[in-house]
């Protein structure tokens, strides 16, 4: 192909030999990107295209000082422009992939809640057996009325009260012991 036909045609107006030299020139950068770059199809064409918009914007514009080497400023701008879009779609795919990371503060109240979450069982393993049943009971019903927990435990409701409270206040020392050694 004769680019300088290209930029002749773009100059002079003639739309007809300009549409045609278009046409091959696209055809040879999407060649160019298939087997050079390896460019899909759909990408090659995308390239293509606005490598030869913005050459022929430039043109006009007189940006460009050598029109006679226009083949390789076509080459070179289909190139760059795949690679800059390769790249951002690595980039973005990365961007979506990546697994979002937890805030600091966040992962230090994780840590604090499983070093009191095992502090507390760790608690509950030495009471005697009667009050671990209490406050598992408690612990897995937190909606229960004192009454229904009366009846269960075969106990008086201001019993229910008085062993819930000395049972936590409990927990609570040897929780904070553990914590703190």
């Amino acid at each position: 192909m004769d680019y300088g036909k290209f930029v002749e045609a773009l100059k002079s107006g003639d739309s007809k030999e300009l549409e045609s030299l278009y046409a091959e020139a696209f055809e040879i950068l999407c060649r160019f990107l298939r087997t050079t770059m390896r460019a899909d199809h759909q990408d090659a064409q995308d390239c293509a295209q606005h490598a030869l918009v913005m050459t022929m914007e430039r043109l006009r514009k007189g940006a460009i000082r050598e029109p006679d080497n226009i083949y390789s400023y076509l080459l070179q701008s289909a190139k760059n422009r795949y690679m800059r879009m390769s790249y951002e779609s690595e980039r973005n795919n990365f961007q979506d992939n990546i697994e979002r990371y937890v805030p600091v503060q966040e992962q230090m109240d994780h840590l604090v809640s499983e070093e009191k979450k095992n502090a507390l069982q760790s608690c509950l393993a030495k009471l005697d057996e009667p009050s671990r049943e209490f406050i598992l009971f408690w612990l897995e019903h937190p909606e229960a009325r004192s009454g229904a927990i009366a009846r269960q435990f075969n106990i008086s409701v201001n019993n229910v009260w008085t062993k819930r409270h000395r049972l936590v206040k409990k927990l609570g020392e040897c929780v904070r012991k553990k914590i703190n050694k």
